[in-house]
C-alpha cells in the first residue's frame, strides 16, 4: 500500500536534543522528531485508556446509586439528613441515629444490616436515602450504592420474563443487588401486605429475597411491618438474614410520629 504523505517525507540536518536523531519534515511543514511523535502518540493513546477506566471505574461505584437505583417515589432524590423534619422525640432520635449508622457504614470492614420499621410515611425511606447518600460521597476508596423499591424490582424482573431482551432479568438483578457494597431494600413486605394483609409472599418472591439477603451483610431494609408480621410472611431463613447483625440498627416509628405526608383531612 502507497502512502504518497510519507513518500514524501525527508530529513533534515537539524538533531532532536532529546533522541539525538535527525528531525523529519513533510513538505511544508515544521520539522519532527519521529520517536518523539511516536511517543506523544503512546501518551495520547494512553490518557485515552486511563480516562475510559475512570469512567467505567466511576459507573461501578459511586455512579451505581443514581444510574441503577429504582425508586417508587422519585422525590426521594432529594432526601438528605439536612432536610428531614425532626419534629419530636422520636424523629429526632432517629436522625441522630441513621447519621452514626452512615458513619458505620463507610467503613468496609462493619457488616451488619439496619431495619427501619413502622407506620408509613414518618420518613423511613428519606432516612434510609440520606445514609446512602453520605456513605457514597465518603466512601475511600469509591464505592457502590443502591436503594431500590422491592415492589418494582419484582415487577420489572417478572416482566422480563416475556422479555429477554430487558436488562431487568432475574441474573442481572440478583447480580447487581448481591454486588453493591451498600444496599437499600425499601418497602419490604409491600409485594404481598398489597394483596392480602397478613398473606405469605408468593414463593417466587421468597426464593429471590432470600438469595440476595443470603449474599449479603451490609444492608438497609424500610418496611411499615412489624416482626411478627414479617414472620408470619416470609420463610425464617429469609427473617434470619434479614436480621443479621441487626442488634443496635433498629430505628422504629410509632404512632407518636404524624405521617409527613399527609397535610389534609377528609
Amino acid at each position: 500500500m502507497d502512502f504518497p504523505l510519507l513518500n514524501s517525507m525527508e530529513q533534515t540536518n537539524d538533531i532532536c536534543e532529546k533522541h539525538q536523531i535527525k528531525l523529519s519534515k513533510l513538505k511544508n511543514r515544521e520539522p519532527f522528531c519521529t520517536e518523539c511523535h511516536r511517543e506523544k502518540l503512546k501518551l495520547k493513546e494512553k490518557n485515552m485508556l486511563d480516562t475510559i477506566s475512570k469512567n467505567q471505574h466511576l459507573r461501578r461505584t459511586i455512579q451505581t446509586l443514581e444510574k441503577d437505583s429504582i425508586l417508587g417515589d422519585v422525590t426521594l432524590w432529594n432526601a438528605t439528613f439536612d432536610n428531614y423534619i425532626a419534629d419530636n422525640e422520636e424523629t429526632a432520635h432517629a436522625l441522630r441515629e441513621a447519621k452514626l449508622i452512615a458513619g458505620d457504614y463507610v467503613d468496609r470492614d462493619r457488616h451488619f444490616n439496619t431495619l427501619f420499621s413502622g407506620v408509613p410515611g414518618v420518613g423511613k425511606s428519606h432516612l434510609a436515602m440520606a445514609i446512602l447518600k453520605e456513605v457514597n460521597e465518603s466512601f475511600d476508596p469509591e464505592g457502590s450504592c443502591l436503594f431500590i423499591s422491592i415492589t418494582d424490582v419484582l415487577r420489572l424482573v417478572k416482566d422480563s420474563f416475556n422479555n429477554p431482551d430487558s436488562k431487568y432479568t432475574e441474573n442481572n438483578m440478583i447480580n447487581l443487588l448481591t454486588k453493591v457494597d451498600l444496599l437499600v431494600i425499601d418497602d419490604f413486605g409491600s409485594e404481598s401486605s398489597f394483596q392480602k394483609k397478613g398473606t405469605e409472599s408468593s414463593e417466587y418472591n421468597q426464593r429471590f429475597l432470600f438469595n440476595i439477603l443470603n449474599a449479603r451483610t451490609r444492608t438497609i431494609v424500610t418496611t411499615n411491618l412489624n416482626s411478627d408480621e414479617l414472620l408470619a410472611i416470609y420463610n425464617p431463613k429469609i427473617i434470619s438474614r434479614l436480621f443479621r447483625g441487626v442488634e443496635g440498627h433498629v430505628i422504629k416509628f410509632t404512632d407518636a410520629t404524624e405521617d409527613k405526608r399527609s397535610n389534609f383531612s377528609f
